[in-house]
């Protein structure tokens, strides 16, 4: 297992990332966050099997993991490192029944 962290962030700031995070996934989703913190998952997107894990490239997009937050029981939300000059992103949503698999940081 490996220890939490938000990819390109040192721990102090990474903390103060994961809380603005939750606020955005629960803004979009309007459902709240729970307090897990999740290192992977595998999941079905798009018709296709993927295995996303934090700080990896996401083979949706090639984008970075920056997070995979639970909110409910029944939503994840996939949140990705972004560019300093560009716009948050909207989340990847994913429902439960998509997820098959969820590994949890130490």
């Amino acid at each position: 297992m490996t220890t939490f962290f938000v990819p390109e962030r040192a721990h102090a700031d990474a903390e103060r990332i994961y809380g603005e995070l939750r606020v955005e996934a629960e803004v979009c989703t309007g459902v709240s966050s729970r307090d897990r913190r999740i290192e992977e998952v595998e999941c079905r997107y798009r018709g296709v099997d993927r295995h996303m894990r934090v700080g990896e490239a996401d083979g949706s997009n090639g984008m970075i993991v920056a997070a995979i937050l639970q909110l409910g029981r029944d939503i994840f939300t996939i949140h990705h490192v972004q560019r300093q000059d560009a716009e948050r992103s909207e989340p990847t949503v994913l429902q439960r029944t998509d997820v098959y698999a969820v590994t949890e940081f130490e």
